[in-house]
């Protein structure tokens, strides 16, 4: 089974004692569920801890050989750039 593909508002894991924070940007005009699916480049909410300053996130992979507007699908398991990974909650798989 392929993951599922990740959209508007899914969630990005937690890493290094940094919360999990959403995707908050994504396609313009590709929907699944009635939202945007995310892409690789697409932005996390920045987040921070104490003693640390915040920092921003984004997608950093997806699966290659399936492209929305020219930038590669993120599913359930693509890394995000500081740490941690996305998990989907859109009906349809790839991978």
């Amino acid at each position: 089974m392929c993951p599922a593909i990740a959209l508007l508002g899914d969630i990005g894991t937690d890493h290094d004692g940094f919360p999990p924070t959403p995707v908050i940007a994504a396609s313009p005009d590709v929907f699944l569920d009635g939202k945007p699916v995310a892409r690789q480049g697409d932005p996390l909410a920045p987040h921070d801890k104490p003693n640390n300053p915040p920092h921003p996130r984004a997608i950093a992979g997806g699966v290659g050989s399936v492209l929305v507007n020219g930038k590669p699908i993120a599913v359930t398991g693509t890394a995000v750039d500081c740490g941690g990974v996305v998990i989907g909650s859109g009906s349809g798989q790839a991978g």
